[in-house]
């Protein structure tokens, strides 16, 4: 059987560097397996173009499968992400992990994440949160204090991230960090024909010019969507949004990643703001990241709480096969069965899932309802086939 390597992505959108990526991974095996979130992100906002469409791109420049990290994992903290999308790679029988990283120093990766296991740094990470500093700023204070040459930067904080998972899911597979060429993860300029998405994002916005940082696939894709204002933004959500805060203002502390008395603070804004941008700036905190408070936001929109996702921190309910190339489809119709269905189809779905995973599967498949909601594409039924 093949070697497969995987990549953990969300191609929002997909970018020059994100093809360099697959031609890194490419190099550790003979089939790249990615992990894509679908209709929502890790920063808590939906995704600029539908899951189909990201998942269409990807197969067309390098990826022989993609596979769907559900939004109950795509749009949590760093943690949680990281080990639903190890966790899926995991169960398709992937041997190497392949992830960008701001150093590309795996062995420091590693070390990073047994020093994370240390007493004097959990102890020190709880002092710096209960004095109010946001867990990023709680998270880097800490490490400096045990580790002056430490520091802390997004793309090696997931790299960590992916390491402890292959420890939680006891996994053979073998990380490796690549160095993040040219533009960082926040960046907003272009650099040898790289662009971050967050720069590509910003200027679709403001109506620059993108067809040097993207593939021509996605640049007549972004193109289109442009001429037809179909980009998804959070606050086109805000009227759902603002409705499930005011109905249901009781249950708001039960939402994940919601602390104590912020339930308040929420609705209080929700009540007297009709802009978005005004609600915004009122839930701002000090102690939340901007990235935790979209996550917020997102998780009231779809219902995400507490309760269900210490369950899928611990068990992968399924996977959900989006597309595949000719190679990808020999490989899953060589791969062993697993613990869990790996789904390339919903039809008689009752008959595959226990009661547990089939209403976890529901719920996502709600998820990109609301999202259909705001930017529409049509629901596929079976995975996408590249020859």
């Amino acid at each position: 059987m093949k070697q497969a390597v995987g990549i953990v992505v969300e191609y929002n959108p997909f970018h020059n560097g994100h093809k360099y990526h697959c031609l890194k991974a490419r190099e550790h095996g003979d089939i790249v397996i990615a992990v894509m979130s679908g209709d929502y992100v890790q920063r808590g906002e939906p995704a600029l173009i539908d899951r189909w469409t990201r998942a269409e791109l990807a197969l067309k420049n390098g990826v022989d499968i993609v596979v769907e990290l559900p939004t109950f994992y795509s749009t949590q903290s760093a943690e949680i992400f990281a080990r639903g999308s190890v966790g899926i790679l995991n169960l398709m029988n992937v041997k190497k992990i392949v992830f960008g990283s701001e150093t590309g120093d795996t062995l420091n990766l590693i070390k990073r994440a047994k020093l994370e296991e240390r007493e004097d740094f959990k102890e020190e990470l709880k002092r710096q949160l209960k004095e109010g500093y946001s867990y990023p700023t709680a998270y880097s204070n800490s490490l400096k204090k045990i580790d002056e040459k430490e520091e802390l930067n997004s793309n090696d904080i997931l790299g960590v991230e992916y390491i402890k998972a292959l420890d939680y899911w006891k996994s053979n597979m073998e990380p490796i960090a690549i160095k993040r060429e040219k533009s960082g993860y926040y960046s907003e300029g272009i650099e040898d024909g790289i662009s971050s998405a967050t720069g590509i994002r910003k200027k679709l916005y403001d109506g620059e010019e993108i067809k040097e940082v993207v593939p021509v696939t996605t640049y007549e894709v972004l193109k289109n969507a442009l001429e037809k204002n179909q980009f998804a933004k959070l606050k086109d959500f805000y009227p759902f949004l603002r409705y499930k805060i005011l109905l249901e203002k009781e249950r708001l502390e039960d939402i994940q990643d919601i602390e104590i008395g912020y339930g308040n603070r929420i609705y209080e804004a929700a009540f007297i703001c009709e802009n978005f941008d005004t609600f915004f700036e009122k839930i701002k905190s000090k102690r939340y990241t901007l990235g935790r408070i979209q996550r917020v936001l997102i998780h009231i929109l779809l219902g995400i709480k507490k309760d269900q996702t210490e369950k899928v921190k611990n068990k992968i309910p399924y996977i959900r096969v989006l597309g595949f190339t000719k190679d990808g489809q020999s490989y899953l119709k060589n791969l062993k069965e697993q613990e869990v269905q790996i789904l390339t189809s919903l039809k008689n779905i009752q008959k595959k899932l226990d009661e547990d995973s089939l209403k976890l599967l529901e719920q996502n498949e709600v998820a990109s309802k609301i999202y259909t909601m705001v930017n529409h594409y049509e629901e596929r039924k079976i995975p996408i086939i590249i020859k």
